[in-house]
């Protein structure tokens, strides 16, 4: 799969200008957002064309969530607070009953391969992706994993704009709901406003920082020891040492206490 970035491939495709390619970038910097949400709540594009230009460039198909029959033994493969970091809910195995089964996953962000090679590992099964909307992924991981709908969020008592928590009464899904974020829930009609910056968790990239320089001791790498690259970094060492021998699933899971 490409390794370009959403920003380009919009670009590519004449949906956004540079322009608004650029003060899109800028927000997401306050924000810490994905570039596809951010560059919605701007009013740049909609889902739905952000999806169709996603599916169109990498050559992937697209998936109304709504119409399709969800497999509930796709659903347990993965765990929800997985499903909701990386925006991914699996619905379907294709191929039951062979060598070659594959899990089907819908993701906003298909170029987020990182979260591919975790669901490859973790589960024992090659990732099908297909591109969805933003809020269906989310109306998805609501539906099947919390067993509430989007319209059964409600605002925080005396929370920051745009947040939410979830109250535990079943109703039809509608569109402009918000949708799930993590624990919180954020609407992409309401946006958080643009001066309210949300802090960087320095323990966490203490700890990012002591692994790059761990990895490039171990293996001489250089260079950019960003999320993503010291997330590809890290499922490449543990299917080298699954390859190996050194290491199983069921030993990793079980080291994570999940199993």
């Amino acid at each position: 799969m490409s390794r370009k970035r959403i920003g380009e491939l919009l670009l590519e495709r004449n949906v956004i200008t540079k322009q608004q390619l650029e003060a899109g970038l800028l927000a997401q910097q306050r924000t810490r957002q994905r570039l596809g949400i951010t560059l919605i709540q701007q009013g740049v594009l909609s889902e739905a064309q952000l999806a169709g230009a996603l599916a169109a460039s990498l050559g992937l198909p697209a998936v109304d969530l709504v119409k399709v029959q969800v497999d509930w033994s796709a659903v347990h493969m993965l765990r929800t607070r997985f499903c909701e970091n990386h925006e991914v809910f699996p619905f379907g195995i294709d191929g039951k009953g062979t060598t070659t089964k594959r899990l089907v996953v819908a993701m906003s962000d298909p170029l987020n391969q990182p979260a591919l090679d975790e669901i490859e590992f973790t589960t024992g099964l090659k990732a099908a992706p297909c591109v969805a909307t933003h809020s269906q992924v989310r109306e998805a991981i609501l539906r099947y994993y919390h067993k509430v709908t989007a319209s059964a969020a409600s605002p925080r008592p005396g929370g920051m704009p745009g947040a939410a928590t979830m109250r535990l009464i079943p109703s039809p899904v509608e569109a402009d709901e918000p949708v799930v974020m993590g624990e919180e829930i954020i609407s992409i009609g309401n946006p958080l406003p643009p001066d309210v910056e949300v802090p960087a968790k320095a323990p966490a990239k203490k700890k990012l920082e002591g692994a790059s320089r761990d990895l490039e001791f171990l293996f001489g790498l250089e260079g950019n020891d960003d999320v993503e690259t010291m997330e590809r970094r890290f499922w490449a060492l543990l299917r080298l040492m699954q390859k190996k021998g050194l290491i199983t699933r069921e030993e990793f899971l079980n080291e994570l206490g999940e199993e």
